[in-house]
């Protein structure tokens, strides 16, 4: 509990003997109301008192070589660590004080430490991201559990802390690349990283260091699959269509698997990366005399196949050579080919994306129909003779 009128009588003790000699030479002003304004808001517990005023006598001295005689039994202070606390740096956070083995060290401020002693922590909760985690831990709320940061080590004994030598902060860090003996761990909905800050194995039958070993784990759920999925808008796409004197219809169906047995649906999760496979059919057409050739397929941002941004995957009858994912099978070889890629959205983009392909009718003339494309260069090594009547048939599909 805080006594300000009783600090502030104590601290007004430097305005009397044996202060009065250094008077003249420093104004005790300044180190007076410190005093004040500390005690004020630091519990007696915080070790302050003596400090303060020793501030005062320590200034006196150094300034002008005046020693204040026996302001410790004015003051009430016992011998205390001054003389060992004065080449050693503590944060703002800390003050010197004897600890529990006798010796100078830097110790937690009540305002600092009240809080994490009534919950018993030593510092912050874990920080954890998808790949990696980092705890940070106060040397002086370790040290009044008699625990030495220097012998602390994660599952792996060569991970230790770092320290920062300002703030006299601990930090212990793992991550996917130097897991520091993680153990990971993951179901259906959570992925744990789980590893744990220890002292080392005692193999002597005494020991002067606290055992500990503290948790360090870190819990995510796993992603939605449902909620992150590319829903593809309508398949099959139905389109009739009249070229010349043919009446066809011709369909467009996105699959999951490459043998086409599993039909994508509006209800159906696609997820980015993910490969689909479309079919290009065509109904009413004689396979004997006919064939479809896929010209081109490509995205845009707009329904209109003249959208504002444009992507290709296949391009004069053969897959994009600047896209990988695309690979395109049977074209040309009667009514029906199909291609496949892996789905994408447009960057930065949130609106639906159209896929449009543009199919020719081609005349059978021995393998005229059939697109050959050298799989090096991803381009056709030989163009085919489309010899369909009418304008070619270009089908839209959607997905968002």
């Amino acid at each position: 509990m805080i006594n300000c009128n009783a600090s502030t009588e104590w601290c007004q003790l430097m305005w009397q003997d044996p202060f009065t000699r250094c008077h003249m030479q420093i104004d005790p002003e300044p180190f007076v109301s410190a005093c004040i304004s500390n005690l004020c808001q630091s519990p007696a517990v915080d070790g302050l008192k003596c400090h303060l005023m020793e501030a005062y006598a320590r200034a006196c001295h150094q300034q002008n070589n005046i020693t204040v005689e026996d302001w410790r039994s004015t003051a009430g202070c016992a011998a205390g660590p001054e003389a060992m606390c004065r080449d050693k740096f503590c944060s703002d956070h800390e003050f010197c004080g004897v600890s529990y083995d006798g010796k100078a060290h830097c110790l937690c401020r009540a305002l600092l430490a009240s809080d994490y002693r009534s919950k018993d922590k030593f510092g912050e909760p874990a920080v954890c991201s998808h790949t990696s985690a980092s705890v940070t831990m106060y040397c002086c709320l370790l040290l009044e559990k008699g625990i030495d940061y220097t012998r602390l080590h994660l599952n792996d004994e060569s991970c230790k802390g770092d320290i920062d030598d300002k703030t006299h902060m601990v930090s212990f860090n793992f991550d996917r690349d130097h897991t520091c003996g993680a153990i990971i761990k993951a179901n259906s909905s959570k992925i744990t990283y789980k590893n744990v800050i220890m002292t080392p194995n005692i193999s002597s039958v005494v020991t002067r260091y606290s055992n500990v070993q503290m948790d360090f784990s870190c819990h995510f759920d796993q992603p939605d699959p449902e909620g992150l999925a590319i829903k593809i808008k309508d398949s099959p796409v139905i389109k009739h269509l009249t070229s010349g004197e043919w009446d066809y219809t011709l369909t467009l169906t996105a699959y999951t698997d490459p043998g086409r047995t599993q039909p994508i649906e509006s209800s159906t999760g696609v997820l980015l990366n993910e490969k689909i496979w479309v079919e290009i059919k065509a109904y009413g057409l004689e396979g004997n005399t006919l064939s479809i050739v896929t010209e081109s397929c490509w995205a845009t941002d707009q329904l209109s196949s003249n959208g504002s941004i444009r992507y290709d995957l296949i391009t004069a009858g053969c897959p994009n050579p600047a896209d990988s994912t695309v690979d395109i099978e049977g074209n040309g070889q009667g009514t029906s080919n199909y291609f496949s890629f892996n789905m994408f959205r447009f960057l930065g983009k949130d609106s639906e994306i159209f896929l449009h392909c543009r199919v020719d009718l081609c005349v059978q003339q021995a393998d005229s129909c059939i697109q050959v494309c050298d799989q090096a260069a991803r381009r056709r090594r030989s163009l085919p003779t489309i010899d369909a009547k009418g304008d070619p048939s270009i089908v839209t599909m959607a997905w968002a």
